[in-house]
């Protein structure tokens, strides 16, 4: 089960059948381009809905009412970030992007704050190297995300 923090416009939308959800693809995304659930916990997610209403979380698309949506999520081919075997493979795409950073004569990106464009950077090069390479590409991303709250 996972759950999507969103407007109450935008959900009752969805639920209505008027419209789908629109993957976020911005640069500071850390998964990359997608759309973003909370696994298991509602409450996380309307918290985060609440905190994206009240401008203590950016959202380019404002949430005005609070509202989460529920979603039972067939994972697909998953990269399992919560598997040792997939940080082999993450690895694997930073250095590959590294490399192409450094072939270019540019800097890479860099994360600040909770703007994470190395980390989305790294995430777009790995989907689009498994494709250039004829391999199956990932439907979903599985990960924890470590949060300082008080």
């Amino acid at each position: 089960m996972g759950f999507h923090s969103c407007d109450r416009e935008e959900g009752l939308s969805v639920l209505n059948g008027k419209t789908q959800l629109k993957p976020s693809n911005n640069i500071w995304d850390w998964l990359g381009e997608g759309i973003y659930f909370w696994e298991q916990n509602p409450k996380r997610a309307l918290e985060y809905s609440i905190e994206s209403a009240t401008k203590k979380q950016f959202n380019k698309v404002p949430i005005k009412t609070p509202f989460v949506l529920g979603a039972i999520i067939e994972l697909g081919n998953c990269l399992n970030l919560i598997e040792p075997e997939s940080l082999t493979i993450l690895k694997e795409a930073y250095k590959g992007l590294e490399q192409i950073y450094k072939e270019a004569g540019k800097q890479m990106p860099k994360n600040e704050a909770d703007n994470r464009k190395l980390d989305s950077a790294v995430f777009k090069h790995l989907h689009k190297s498994r494709i250039d390479n004829s391999k199956l590409g990932y439907e979903t991303i599985r990960c924890a995300l470590p949060e300082e709250r008080v």
